[in-house]
């Protein structure tokens, strides 16, 4: 029977409303009281209650003791429903029109969900409705502005989307619409302008387009007009001037454009103009100085030209926000930015100066009269001149950012006088000396950025009594000694970055006492000794790097206890033993311990990392076999374990490691051959697999890398032909394959790795002829090197369209004919290797700038550098020693002869004085026996005779020489050798010298 009534009851609390409004109006209010509890457990059903807020709603209870309702005092009407931040979910039922006598209802800061029930247009009594920060969807029902008595409607923070319902304009007692941090979209509806009542309009951070109507003068009263963070256009119009009790206007971050109109001058009660991140040009303009009741100004992020001398101190008393930042103004910083006399004898009021991001010249000394500033940032600007020792005028200073700026000169030991100070940027400028000591008075400074400028000597050990440091960073400078000792005292320290400097000594062990420390850079010193044990106490370490110092010995063991690390990077060290120490971390990023003395095998615990990017391990002392699990690491991008000393063969389990771009492996011992799973990892751009001792041919996979930059394999014992694959690396900078035993011809399909810059085949046994196509590589610059293979035909004149190419050796080959003059277009050419070929005829002109070496070994090249094509050569050995021989024989003939005549003589001579007589023979035997006598003493002992001698020669021995130059050009005699003979024997080669 109870739950009849009840739904009886709900029935009619839903059907009253109608009645109410056409038939019952004079009773409805007595029913109203009659059936609200049955309303409102209507409401609840509509509602999940975790924290169980509403279990005292029951009908057994008076609805006034209900919890979250507000009755009129001693009539028993409900006129208030308060159920903000309880935790509800659900949905808001329609049934909460049938309250008919509510006046406020709060449902705000829930987890409400569904759309906003048209019916609540109803509730005539309604004056405030708050139903912001919660979930609900949908639109904003129209039906809402039935609602004559409202006041105040927030709605905002919901995923509400569509537009603004125009019908709001009719809601004519509205006081503030909140309905920021929506999803809504459209204009702003001009009917707005209808609310001669309304005070605020928040409309931010939705997607509202189109710009302010004109309509909004109408508004009379408003006091908060704030659409930031939409996508409004157009001109601010100069009817907001019209807008006289505005007191917080915000139009940030939309894209306003045009001047700011002078007319907002007109607005003598605003304290907020925020105008930050839109479109608007021009200068600032001077009606701003009427508005004396402005506390925050910011025209940050605009086009906005001229000085800034526009603004007066003297006339905006209050301000106390003025951020000009990232705008194009220039000239200097005006000393009537506040009031003072340049003493510090100052009334302003301004305590925060935002500049940055400008143009602005000059020095800061106009900023020592604003004695109450707090915080200054004039950054990325150009201004010049010495912070001022006079800084410490500003004794309320908290926040001091210089940098990006040309100060030159020391920072002044004053500074240690602003006993506020917690942050001090002066980081990229020009600044020299040292860090005053005076620095550790700063017992409050929380960052400390000095980096980037050229600053010199010790760290003075003053700076570790400043107790509240987090961050200190004196990167790129040029501070000298060793770390202060002391170090530890920084009991907050989080970030300390020393890299770039010129440090010595070892690191402090005090610094395991910086506990919160997160951050290590101490690359790129020269540090020395070993790491302290006292490292592993820094539990919070992240990020530690040691590149590039003269460290040494093992790891200390306790470094294992770091369990946060993510970033380790000792390279170009002198560290030694086992790499276990670093491996206590489950979250390595980056492991890089390149160009140390690590020794022992690579621990499977690397790869318990599995968000691994960067494994590098190169140039250290590791062997023993890759280890397979490395293949967990599927985050690896980069690995590099080149010039090692590991052994066996490429562990398949890499092809894990999708994401590789780098791997580098060479310089080490692995055996087996190049896998043909490396052509499934899609995102390699480097892959060196060089100075092994691998085998086998290259897969034919490899074509499949299709990103692939660069693709070494020299230096292997790797065999077959040049798969015609490679030439689907249409990414491919570099192709090293070069000292392999590769046969077989050059693909031609090279022709389509467009974009190489550097193609290394040499030592190979490659032959058949250069591939024309190797001309159709325009990028072809550092070097082609073809040289020390087999390969024969002629130099291809398309190698002349190289014109980039700087190195092009060719030589140890077989190829013949002559040097194509196409070559003389390689005008960036600056070494050339020709050498041992077969090549024939001149050499180009302009090539003969080469050395002769260029050319050597060619038996018919001639012109410059070599002898020119006319002239006679130098003879081989060979010949030479078969020349000297024939003349020697002729020599010997000739002196014979010469013998045989004198003794003619004699003879004669002896016949006609003789007196005795002689049969002949007797004298025919002694002469033939001396002339042999002589012949033999002369050829042998060559007094007479000088090879190189052009006074003598004979047929015979032209003719010798001529056999063996057959079907050639005689040097000699500068025409066929046949020729030469056929005309009649013998030459004298003095006439061809």
């Amino acid at each position: 029977m109870a739950a009849k009534l009840i739904s009886s009851s709900i029935v009619l609390a839903l059907l009253l409303p109608l009645f109410c409004g056409i038939l019952l109006a004079p009773s409805c209010e007595a029913a109203t009281v009659d059936t609200t509890s049955a309303t409102l457990l209507q409401v609840k059903s509509g509602f999940t209650d975790p924290n169980g807020v509403l279990s005292g709603w029951s009908p057994e209870a008076d609805v006034c003791s209900w919890h979250g309702v507000t009755c009129l005092t001693g009539e028993g009407i409900v006129t208030g429903l308060n159920l903000s931040g309880y935790g509800l979910s659900g949905t808001i039922s329609p049934a909460i029109a049938g309250l008919v006598s509510v006046e406020s209802i709060d449902l705000s800061s829930n987890s409400l969900t569904g759309a906003i029930p048209p019916e609540l247009g109803t509730m005539q009594s309604l004056k405030t409705l708050l139903l912001h920060s919660n979930l609900l969807t949908g639109t904003i029902p129209p039906e809402l502005g039935g609602l004559k008595n409202l006041k105040v409607l927030r709605i905002g923070n919901n995923p509400l989307r569509g537009e603004i319902p125009p019908e709001l304009g009719d809601c004519s007692e509205l006081e503030t619409i909140g309905m920021a941090y929506c999803q809504l979209i459209g204009a702003i509806p001009h009917q707005i302008g209808n609310l001669k009542q309304l005070q605020q309009l928040a409309l931010d951070n939705n997607t509202l387009t189109g710009g302010l109507p004109e309509q909004l003068a109408g508004c009379a009263n408003l006091r908060v007009l704030s659409v930031a963070d939409n996508k409004l256009d157009g001109v601010i119009p100069s009817s907001i001037g019209g807008l006289n009790s505005l007191q917080s206007l915000n139009l940030a971050n939309n894209q306003f454009s045009g001047v700011i109109p002078p007319e907002i001058g007109n607005l003598s009660g605003l304290t907020y103009l925020n105008l930050l991140g839109n479109r608007l040009t021009g200068g600032i303009p001077d009606e701003l100085n009427r508005l004396s009741q402005l506390q925050v100004v910011d025209l940050s992020k605009n086009n906005l030209s001229g000085e800034i001398s526009a603004i007066s101190a003297s006339q905006l008393k209050n301000l106390k926000y003025l951020v000009l930042s990232e705008n194009l103004l220039e000239g200097t910083i005006p000393e009537g930015l506040c009031n003072g006399d340049g003493n510090g004898n100052g009334n302003s009021s301004l305590e925060n100066l935002f500049l940055a991001g400008n143009d602005l010249g000059g020095s800061i000394d106009a900023l020592l009269s604003c004695t109450s500033l707090k915080s200054i940032d004039v950054s990325n600007n150009s201004l010049t001149g010495e912070i001022p020792p006079a800084i410490d005028r500003l004794p309320g200073l908290v926040n001091l950012a210089l940098h990006n700026n040309s100060f030159a000169g020391v920072l002044p030991p004053q500074i240690g006088n602003l006993s506020n100070l917690e942050v001090l940027s002066l980081y990229h400028n020009g600044l020299t000396g040292g860090i005053p000591p005076e620095i550790g008075r700063l017992q409050r400074l929380k960052l400390l950025f000095l980096y980037e400028n050229e600053m010199t000597g010790a760290i003075p050990d003053e700076i570790t009594n400043c107790s509240s440091l987090e961050e200190v960073d004196f990167f790129g400078n040029h501070f000298h000694g060793p770390i202060p000792a002391s170090i530890g005292n920084l009991k907050n320290l989080a970030v300390l970055q020393l890299r770039q400097n010129d440090l010595s000594g070892p690191i402090p062990a005090s610094l395991g006492e910086c506990r919160r420390l997160q951050a290590l850079a101490l690359a790129d010193n020269r540090l020395s000794g070993e790491l302290p044990e006292s490292l592993g106490r820094l539990a919070e370490l992240s990020v530690v790097t040691l590149y590039n110092n003269s460290l040494e010995g093992a790891l200390p063991e306790s470094m294992f206890e770091l369990k946060n690390l993510t970033v380790i990077n000792f390279s170009h060290n002198r560290f030694t033993g086992a790499v276990v120490p670093l491996l206590g971390s489950t979250s390595l990023t980056v492991l890089a311990l390149t160009n140390n003395s690590f020794s022992g095998v690579i621990p499977a615990a690397v790869a318990r990392s599995k968000g691994m990017v960067r494994l590098q391990l190169a140039g250290n002392h590791l062997a023993g076999a890759i280890p397979a699990e490395l293949g967990d690491l599927t985050e690896l991008k980069i690995l590099d374990l080149s010039n090692n000393n590991f052994s066996g063969d490429i562990p398949p389990e890499l092809s894990n490691c999708s994401r590789l771009t780098h791997l580098n492996l060479d310089g080490n011992s692995l055996t087996g051959a190049v896998p043909p799973w490396l052509g499934g990892l899609r995102s390699l751009g480097e892959l060196d697999l060089s100075s092994n001792a691998l085998t086998g041919g290259i897969p034919v996979e490899l074509g499949g890398c299709s990103g692939l930059l660069k693709l070494s394999l020299s230096c292997n014992r790797l065999s077959g032909s040049i798969p015609p694959e490679i030439g689907k690396l249409t990414s491919l900078n570099v192709l090293n394959l070069q000292k392999n035993i590769f046969t077989g011809v050059i693909p031609p399909e090279l022709r389509r790795c467009n974009k190489l810059y550097e193609l290394r085949l040499s030592e190979n046994s490659l032959e058949g002829p250069i591939p024309a196509e190797l001309g159709q590589l325009p990028e072809l610059q550092v070097i082609l090197d073809l040289s020390r293979n087999k390969l024969s035909g002629e130099i291809p004149a398309s190698l002349g369209d190289l014109v980039k190419l700087e190195r092009l050796n060719l030589s140890s080959n077989q190829l013949h004919g002559r040097i194509p003059p196409s070559l003389l277009q390689l005008t960036s050419l600056h070494f050339l290797n020709l050498s041992d070929n077969l090549l024939s005829g001149g050499i180009p002109g302009a090539l003969s700038a080469f050395p002769a070496a260029s050319f050597a070994g060619n038996g018919e090249l001639c012109g410059a550098p070599l002898p020119s094509c006319g002239a006679p050569r130098r003879l081989p050995g060979a010949e030479v020693s078969a020349i000297v021989a024939a003349i020697a024989v002729v020599s010997a003939t000739v002196c014979v002869a010469l013998l045989y005549i004198m003794l003619r003589m004699w003879s004669n001579w002896r016949a006609v004085a003789s007196v005795s007589s002689s049969d002949g023979e007797e004298t025919a035997s002694s002469v033939a026996a001396a002339a042999a006598a002589h012949g033999k003493w002369c050829a042998g002992d060559g007094k007479y005779w000088k090879v190189g001698s052009v006074s003598v020669a004979s047929s015979a021995a032209e003719e010798k020489y001529s056999s063996a130059s057959s079907e050639t050009t005689s040097v000699l005699h500068g025409k066929p050798a046949e020729a030469a003979a056929g005309a009649g024997g013998a030459v004298n080669p003095a006439s061809k010298c």
